[in-house]
């Protein structure tokens, strides 16, 4: 699918909030007979549902790990599952995985009945970008279904073009935008990016953070959870934004596909 999409004009900014950071001590102890915590670790969310498919409630503890009490990021994260019915530990551990704080969510993204584990967490970094996983567990595996690449979402690139425009193109998904930019004209007049005609005088070419939250939402009220992801597109700086995009995704044949995509630009 090769096709040109003209974007959205909003008469508002639409805001995306970034992930809220909230740091809280380390818990001293966990309610859930056999969790077995090593030095560092403590619980930063439990919840309870039915994760292994036997039917029966499990115990899900969402673990950091941090080098001293006072410190706030946490250098590892990762889940502990007891099960219910036979009361064993089951450690998922994710690769380079680490961040803020972190939020729990367990919903059924598969579409087996079975509530899968979805991690999210801060980077801490200047854009509010948050790095999510999820994983399942089918026969007693583990298996992650949302890794690190998948939290780039869209990855549009391009250039800025004659006429206060951008036009960009996702390569993985074979789309196309383009934007209209005429909203910050007079800054990039300064700037000398363009002149006051619209000529481009100097190459600018935007890029698109990685997701800045990514919620789980059932849109068709089957039970069965998507995933809706917020991002933005910066121009000639990372504060120079010049669309956000709102996607959602869902978990087809073991992989992601992009179902709805809104873009937007600036009328002032």
């Amino acid at each position: 699918m090769n096709k040109k999409i003209t974007t959205l004009f909003l008469t508002g900014i639409l805001a995306v909030s970034s992930l809220s950071i909230v740091y809280a001590a380390p818990k001293k102890a966990a309610q859930g007979k056999g969790l077995v915590l090593s030095k560092g670790q403590y619980v930063i969310e439990q919840k309870q549902a039915d994760v292994n498919g036997d039917k029966i409630e499990d115990s899900v503890f969402l673990i950091g790990e941090k080098d001293k009490k006072e410190d706030i990021y946490n250098k590892n994260i990762m889940v502990k599952v007891i099960d219910g019915k036979k009361n064993q530990v089951k450690d998922i551990k994710f690769k380079d995985f680490g961040g803020y704080e972190g939020e729990l969510f367990l919903g059924d993204f598969t579409g087996d009945k079975v509530s899968d584990i979805m991690v999210t967490t801060s980077t801490g970094g200047s854009g509010g970008i948050v790095n999510t996983r999820i994983a399942t567990i089918k026969d007693n595996k583990v298996k992650e279904i949302f890794k690190e690449e998948d939290n780039q979402g869209l990855n549009f690139t391009g250039e800025f073009v004659d006429g206060f425009k951008a036009e960009l193109k996702d390569l993985k998904n074979n789309e196309e935008i383009i934007l209209d930019v005429s909203a910050f004209k007079d800054m990039y007049v300064e700037g000398k990016i363009y002149d006051k005609d619209g000529k481009l005088l100097e190459k600018v070419e935007p890029w698109t953070d990685p997701f800045s939250k990514v919620d789980a939402v059932d849109m068709d009220g089957d039970g069965v959870y998507e995933l809706k992801g917020y991002q933005k597109i910066s121009g000639s700086c990372h504060a120079d934004t010049i669309s956000r995009i709102n996607t959602i995704w869902k978990y087809e044949n073991e992989k992601w596909n992009i179902k709805e995509a809104d873009y937007s630009t600036f009328l002032k």
